[in-house]
């Protein structure tokens, strides 16, 4: 037994030790920019808190101060191209869970589930990406007992594909999407653009600036009823390539983003704080 583990330790380092070996371990797990979507969009990129004034409530709490904790990334799994224009495989997972913060123990409200494969090519100021992932919603179990309500069989399957340009400190971004599976049998295509603006960090190692973006949706299971939400804020990045944290003031007007409640009117204002993963 030890015989074999030797011989397969030696074998493994003249593996590694053969010239390429580096950049064969680069093609899994790269070191590449994840997809993310519109800097103003509900849908996060990292860990994120929020604390909203709810001014057009769409639950039966109605209008109050809620909490939303969220938490989702895209991570480049494989390299199919490399260099300049790399061509990447990716995983994504988010989570989305809603509270009341005026009722007394903070009941959840509704909860939402996202996980798919995605892939992007990215070719200097353009990018390109596809992605095909699963979408379910529940609500709170605290929400349900309280108001005696029935859960949305919101479950999707989606294929999206979404095309950006930057060009300095602005990005645009625009994305068609066409439910594939859809257990409420709604019409399936939707539309989204957004604009951001984050510029680069300052070569003076400044590590406080400002961030900001518009975002607008629209889907054919609500008529092509537009929703819009805006950020404005700050991003905090100690070395250049760290981690980043997001202070940032939020507001959203048109229909719910809790997948529950789809059709209902929303309106809110808020803060959010951002974390990278």
């Amino acid at each position: 037994m030890s015989s074999s583990m030797s011989g397969f330790r030696l074998a493994l380092g003249f593996l590694l030790g053969l010239p390429g070996s580096a950049a064969a371990q680069a093609r899994i797990f790269p070191n590449v920019p994840s997809f993310e979507r519109p800097e103003a969009s509900p849908r996060v990129h990292g860990i994120a808190g929020r604390v909203i004034s709810v001014r057009q409530g769409e639950s039966r709490f109605g209008n109050e101060a809620e909490a939303e904790v969220a938490l989702g990334e895209n991570f480049p799994v494989l390299a199919l191209s490399r260099g300049a224009r790399p061509i990447t495989l990716g995983i994504g997972t988010q989570v989305y869970a809603r509270f009341s913060l005026s009722d007394g123990k903070d009941a959840l409200i509704s909860n939402d589930w996202v996980v798919g494969l995605n892939g992007t090519a990215a070719l200097g100021a353009w990018s390109l990406t596809a992605e095909i992932y699963h979408e379910s919603s529940h609500l709170g179990d605290e929400y349900e007992d309280r108001f005696d309500a029935k859960r949305l069989d919101w479950t999707r399957e989606v294929l999206a594909a979404w095309a950006s340009y930057s060009v300095g400190s602005w990005r645009l971004i625009g994305n068609a999407s066409y439910a594939l599976r859809d257990e409420l049998k709604l019409a399936r295509p939707g539309a989204a653009f957004g604009v951001d603006f984050r510029p680069e960090r300052r070569r003076d190692g400044g590590a406080v600036r400002p961030v900001g973006g518009i975002y607008v949706d629209a889907s054919a299971a609500t008529s092509w009823r537009v929703s819009s939400s805006l950020k404005a804020g700050i991003a905090l990045q100690a070395a250049p390539g760290g981690r980043e944290i997001g202070l940032a003031l939020i507001a959203h007007d048109g229909l719910s983003t809790q997948r529950q409640f789809f059709r209902r009117d929303s309106r809110y204002l808020g803060f959010e704080v951002r974390f990278d993963l």
